[in-house]
């Protein structure tokens, strides 16, 4: 194999890694639009998305086996990949036309596998079958085969660290979902020509600037074309509503549409705002500040545009910090707000920051009078953050004395759910560590306050519509006679004592994040009407069905005995396929403490995924430079015990990285922890090609196996059982690799 020869190969599996994680990236933010989003979605789409890598490399290995010359493959199947990415998200726009969902009905998890199982299997199995193919061609006569497939484990790897790294800093700006759909096509055009053509180089540079040029000329028209399939989505979303602009901001994605006067903000899919929202602002505001309403200092955490500075400002307040995490909104949403409320927004008295809440207040140090939240339910674990007993006692280090925190969550003013109560439950228990004086206020969103000052809230409803006459406040819906309609005592009563009857309650915290499960079985069952699938997991449950896969494996190792070189195959990949697992888990679970450690883990994303995709290529590059066979049984057994010591040590770890709040040190875990599985890929590669020539088995493991930790680890195991018993999960999983580890020390 020549050089250039060699160099084009190189070049095509560093462009699977960069093409399949831009593939990836713009078919999750279009299932997070037709679908309810949140870390279930996510790992579901992503646990197919392995599945079907899995199978496509499995598939691979059938196809070598039948074809002499596989070159010509590779270049068509590369050359397909952004055409079949195109189709796919048509499919996912268009999905509620395919499965006849009615207008305006949410999608449920159920339909979201099935649907994402079916779309995401032509592109996934394209992408598995190129690693194969291309780790056979990287595999000379001169080479053992599984030196093949680790490089070209390494070349996409570090395919994907340039492709997430370019999308989050450059592409996520500047183009948009089919644009950059397009220049992937330029890309893999041009490394077409680059593959196949015979002519002269001459021709070939001409035939590559036709390409630019074709490229720059479509660019607008395919942004006017993705704006009407836009309008069309959301029209099988709800066809009364009317779609006036969509953009895809480095945090989510933002869409706004109408209704008649009405305007309503989307974010990834789901209804955020309504505008203009003057009822619920002024029902919201004065229901929490006439218990403050001399208060001078107010800070609120997002939604702020939205009517809640405009009402603010009409009490006596000196100054108002507003802190919104994503700095596009604002301007997406200003040209619809009517010119009180863009008033309100160039008040001077207001200071509109862009950031994490979370992050805010760990710099802050100067005290407020009242802390507003208003980001929502916790629907997803990024909003959880904002729930949790470290938030509460974050927000109580940054109030006066007789300050107050307040926001609302999902209720009821009538009959409360079995989900709802445990939602509501939740968050009231986990306040109520922080703040010994609540005050609850029922509706179809109730309204928490909390203080630490011991003098009770007025719950009385004159003595509150005597306060709110006092301030001779002028609005538009909201009156002192509505303090006896929404906050009668006896509802006050109810509702308080029906959170407080609730005995099994959980609560949430930033290593043990349960509320937004609550929310999802909530959703669910409001989506679906069925809980029973999600009720049905419990702790005990969990451990009895990872004891039971354990025992399976174990009697796996065990058989054909007589067959020695099956046997060490099956070993081999229960071993990756564990590792495999674990590594996404702690994968996961690292992006996660990120995002406690410095707040928003969107801007860092990018870095994250490429510092983890770096250690496995730098994992992997170690054993590719080892050449004494009789080494790899003991490195074997020192990965996989260094793998056990992390996942043990997991609860102080991810609890240092909290205290230290060191970005390099974040990033080095981050990356041993990749290296940790590279390494186990490589080594187990490396012993698998022993036994038999099937180059893309042990991927197919490993991508199998990393589809399982997708799927369950943060929406499942985390929010279930919690960091400590997920830790000893975990563990568990990695008994039958161990075993499996010390069977194959005899024959090799």
């Amino acid at each position: 194999m020549n050089r250039p020869h060699t160099l084009k190969l190189h070049v095509s599996l560093f462009y699977i890694g960069f093409g399949s994680i831009l593939s990836q990236i713009l078919l999750v933010r279009e299932f997070l639009v037709s679908f309810y989003g949140n870390e279930l979605s996510i790992g579901i789409i992503f646990a197919c998305w392995l599945v079907w890598i899995g199978i496509g490399s499995a598939v691979g290995n059938k196809v070598i086996k039948r074809l002499q010359s596989i070159l010509s493959l590779f270049i068509v199947l590369i050359a397909l990949t952004p055409l079949v990415t195109f189709m796919q998200i048509l499919a996912v726009k268009f999905v509620r036309g395919f499965i006849h969902t009615p207008t305006g009905e949410f999608l449920s998890m159920m339909e979201l596998l099935g649907f994402s199982f079916s779309v995401l299997s032509v592109g996934c199995l394209l992408w598995g079958m190129l690693f194969t193919l291309g780790a056979k061609m990287l595999s000379s006569e001169r080479e053992e085969l599984w030196r093949g497939v680790n490089k070209a484990y390494v070349l996409e790897s570090v395919g994907s660290v340039a492709g997430g790294l370019l999308f989050s800093c450059v592409l996520a700006s500047l183009l948009s979902t089919l644009q950059t759909v397009c220049f992937l096509l330029f890309i893999t055009w041009s490394m077409a020509l680059w593959h196949g053509l015979k002519s002269k180089k001459q021709f070939k540079t001409v035939a590559f600037l036709c390409i630019i040029v074709v490229y720059y000329i479509l660019l607008q028209p395919i942004r006017t074309l993705e704006h009407q399939m836009d309008a069309y989505q959301w029209s099988l979303i709800n066809d009364k509503l009317t779609f006036v602009r969509s953009i895809d901001s480095k945090y989510q994605n933002l869409s706004l549409l109408r209704l008649e006067n009405q305007h309503t903000i989307y974010t990834d899919g789901r209804p955020a705002y309504n505008i203009p929202n003057t009822y619920e602002a002024e029902v919201f505001i004065h229901s929490i500040l006439v218990h403050r309403f001399d208060a001078k200092r107010v800070l609120i955490l997002g939604g702020g545009f939205n009517g809640i500075l405009k009402e603010i400002l009409k009490y006596p307040v000196q100054e108002i910090e507003y802190v919104e995490i994503d700095p596009a909104l604002l301007p997406f949403v200003e040209p619809v707000l009517d010119k009180q409320n863009q008033q309100a927004l160039r008040d001077p008295r207001v200071k509109i920051m862009s950031g994490d809440g979370r992050e805010f207040l760990s710099r802050k140090q100067r005290s407020f009078d009242v802390i507003i939240l208003n980001i929502g339910e916790p629907s997803t674990a990024s909003l959880n953050r904002f729930f949790t007993l470290e938030f509460y006692q974050q927000c109580s280090t940054r109030l006066t004395s007789d300050g107050i925190l307040a926001f609302s969550v999902p209720s009821s003013a009538e009959y409360i759910t079995d989900e709802m109560k445990n939602l509501n439950a939740s968050i009231y228990y986990t306040f109520k560590q922080v703040f010994k004086n609540v005050l609850v206020i029922p509706g179809d969103h109730a309204i928490l306050i909390g203080s630490r000052s011991k003098r009770p809230f007025i719950q009385d409803p004159d003595s509150l519509a005597h306060l709110y006459a006092m301030t001779k406040i002028s609005t538009e819906y909201f009156s002192k006679y509505m303090f006896e309609e929404k906050m009668p005592p006896d509802r006050i009563r109810y509702i308080t004592n029906m959170l407080e009857s609730v005995q099994n309650y959980r609560i949430n915290t930033d290593t043990d994040p349960v509320t937004y499960y609550f929310d999802l079985l909530l959703w669910n069952r409001f989506l679906h009407g069925d809980n029973s699938l999600f009720s049905s997991i419990t702790r005990t449950g969990i451990f009895a069905v990872g004891a039971l896969a354990v025992g399976i494996l174990f009697i796996i190792i065990l058989v054909r005995r007589r067959q020695i070189e099956k046997r060490e195959r099956n070993a081999l990949a229960i071993i990756i396929a564990c590792g495999g697992m674990i590594g996404m888990a702690l994968n996961l679970l690292l992006l996660l403490n990120f995002q406690e450690t410095f707040g928003s883990i969107y801007e860092m994303l990018g870095a994250m995924t490429a510092v983890s995709m770096l250690g496995l290529a730098l994992g992997a590059m170690v054993i590719v430079r080892i050449t004494q066979k009789h080494k790899m049984k003991f490195l074997l057994l020192v990965v996989l015990s260094a793998l056990v010591s992390v996942v043990l040590l997991l609860p102080q770890l991810l609890h240092l990285l909290l205290r230290v709040h060191s970005m390099p040190f974040t990033l080095i875990i981050t990356m041993f922890c990749g290296g940790l599985i590279g390494m186990l890929f490589g080594i187990v590669n490396r012993l698998y090609s022993y036994h038999t020539k099937d180059l893309g088995s042990i991927y197919a493991y490993d991508v199998l196996g990393s589809s399982v930790g997708a799927l369950i680890a943060c929406s499942v195991l985390l929010p279930v059982l919690g960091i400590q018993e997920m830790t000893m999960f975990l563990s568990l999983v990695l008994v039958p690799a161990i075993i499996a580890a010390i069977f194959t020390q005899r024959s090799f």
